[in-house]
């Protein structure tokens, strides 16, 4: 039995080596702002020791196997060798996507397995690993097999109970999580290990607050928007909203990029009010549902709409019904992906539409229709309603921008088989001017306020815990008969969004949104999550708390952040505004 151990530890801790240099290489170069031999000796001594506590996590998995019989204990080393495998090489590809461990996105969507498998399938050709994988187990097994007794003897079996007691031990307190070990976010994901990882977010209690962030010796008032007692006047009928997926990237906020692949929401933002300074507060789409939808700030880890009790959460769909708007949301996706459908209908849309509502579906992916396709049914149900209802708000989400970048041929003069980023925002631009000079005719249009906002942002490796930086969103609020255009400059977030269309529709803030109205004039701290960890971003300064009860703070040098100390007026900001969001979701019944 000492053979197998020593070969398990040795095959374990190289490969746990090689991915960590893997990842280090794919890393964009600049995106280490400390890549002194001293920051590096650090992460990888640090990492050594993660993939030593994910050994003992394995070591205890497999003791299950050999407390029964020595076959069954071969065939679980091999289905444990082909899971890690998997694991290895979906870590590499979750890397150069998010350049990040696997744990909170395994929690994220482990609920939805036929959605990710047809996704895999399409984006890497899932189904093509498989016999590798297979092949690694069978070999993995008859390799280490052969280091094991005939037949396992009550010693063997009581010294694997006994590992395998230790190993609960070990890991039932704390799960393998560890604080960061310095402000900089790709150094501490390169420490980490893709198992702990795992294990901590499967486990992380989401309620915590209190005793796992820092906390300000004197606290401020929570930060909440006055619920208004009176109307504003009314200045327009209906709320058409667009939340663009993944529309705030560098085709957008790189000028020469905007005017190649972004022409048509450029023209569009100067003839509408562009908000050129408004921040996401994340990198996943249900942080911008819970953001534009609710005005709430993101709590750490997975976002409230994925949460037990979302119905308690203020909402912009759930206040205009109750003005007498009809509400609805038209999707080209699944309707549970992400728990969507539930989602929708408990915050209080009337009605919804999924990919199965659309007749035509002559061009979708797993993540949904094509823009164009989107847009046109967008258009049908906006006839329908008005025509029906005296006030009506419609949602949408757009998914043509996002993995795999699938899009239709012959729109832009650019090629679809290339899978490129800039080219499927080219075909998005496309379809979003289509539509919007296609709705400018219909006679709804100039009652209209049309919203076009960017869900989130996109995640960058970088200096700080949380990128905040990055989550800059185009906002633009549309009428060219009302609303004169101009550029709006001053520092908000789309957790504002709520009360500032509520103003512009004549209706009553009647629950407690977060954040002021983007037209007041006044700059605004924008509130962000990544990784457990939240900030504020303002015009000089990022803030951050750690989960742990760290404090972090950057300040900007030109375009960039570099370490500074903490703001320590954000910081008291931070903690009221989060402190005051968490006692508000897991404290009971929504305000009303």
């Amino acid at each position: 039995m000492i053979g197998f151990w020593v070969r398990l530890a040795v095959l374990w801790m190289v490969s746990g080596l090689v991915l960590r240099l893997t990842m280090a290489w794919l890393t964009p170069a600049g995106s280490f702002v400390d890549p002194s031999i001293g920051a590096w000796f650090q992460t990888f001594v640090f990492g050594t020791f993660s993939d030593a506590q994910a050994l003992a996590l394995i070591c205890g998995w497999l003791s299950v196997g050999f407390l029964l019989s020595r076959r069954f204990a071969v065939w679980w080393i091999g289905l444990t060798m082909a899971v890690a495998a998997f694991i290895f090489m979906a870590e590499i590809f979750h890397w150069t996507a998010f350049y990040a461990r696997l744990g909170i996105t395994l929690v994220r969507y482990g609920r939805h397995p036929q959605e990710v498998v047809t996704f895999l399938q399409e984006q890497v050709g899932l189904g093509f690993y498989l016999i590798p994988l297979v092949a690694i187990g069978w070999a993995a097994a008859r390799w280490m097999g052969r280091w094991l007794p005939s037949a396992f003897r009550r010693r063997e079996r009581f010294v694997s109970l006994a590992w395998l007691a230790a190993v609960l031990v070990l890991f039932v307190n704390d799960g393998g999580y560890r604080a960061p070990i310095g402000p900089e976010r790709s150094l501490n994901h390169l420490a980490s290990n893709g198992w702990l990882d795992m294990l901590h977010a499967a486990r992380v209690d989401l309620s915590e607050w209190d005793t796992a962030y820092w906390q300000p010796a004197l606290p401020e008032p929570p930060p909440v928007a006055a619920m208004a007692g009176t109307a504003p006047p009314v200045r327009f009928k209906h709320l058409l909203l667009i939340i663009e997926e993944s529309f705030s990237g560098e085709a957008w906020w790189d000028l020469e990029q905007r005017r190649k692949y972004a022409p048509q929401l450029a023209a569009i933002a100067k003839k509408g009010i562009y908000f050129d300074r408004v921040y996401a507060t994340g990198t996943h789409t249900v942080r911008g549902m819970e953001a534009i939808l609710h005005g709430y700030p993101p709590l750490p880890g997975l976002a409230t709409t994925q949460r037990e009790g979302f119905e308690r959460l203020p909402s912009l769909p759930r206040v205009l019904s109750g003005a007498g708007f009809h509400t609805a949301f038209v999707y080209g996706g699944w309707p549970n992906f992400t728990n969507f459908f539930d989602y929708w209908q408990g915050i209080g849309f009337d009605a919804m539409l999924s990919r199965y509502d659309f007749p035509d579906r002559w061009f979708e992916t797993s993540w949904g229709v094509a823009d164009e396709i989107l847009f046109d049914r967008v258009l049908v149900e906006m006839d329908r309603r008005t025509a029906r209802h005296d006030r009506v708000m419609l949602s949408t989400l757009t998914v043509t921008n996002h993995h795999p970048f699938d899009f239709p041929a012959d729109r832009v003069p650019f090629p679809n088989d290339q899978r490129r980023q800039d080219y499927a925002v080219a075909y998005a631009d496309w379809a979003l001017g289509k539509f919007v000079r296609e709705a400018q005719r219909r006679p709804w249009f100039e009652d209209t306020l049309l919203v076009i906002v960017a869900d989130h942002g996109p995640l960058r490796p970088g200096p700080t815990l949380v990128p905040a930086n990055h989550f800059r969103a185009p906002l633009v609020l549309y009428n060219p008969a009302r609303l004169a255009p101009q550029t709006i400059e001053v520092m908000g977030s789309t957790m504002s969004l709520p009360v500032t269309l509520l103003s512009l529709l004549g209706v009553p803030a009647t629950e407690p949104f977060y954040g002021r109205s983007l037209l007041s004039g006044e700059d605004q701290l924008a509130p962000a999550e990544e990784d457990y960890h939240v900030g504020v971003l303002g015009r000089r300064h990022l803030t951050v708390l750690a989960r742990g009860g760290g404090l972090h703070g950057w300040r900007y040098d030109g375009e960039g952040l570099v370490l500074d100390q903490p703001d320590l007026a954000q910081a008291r900001f931070a903690a009221t505004l989060f402190g005051d969001a968490h006692r508000r979701f897991y404290g009971g019944e929504r305000d009303r």
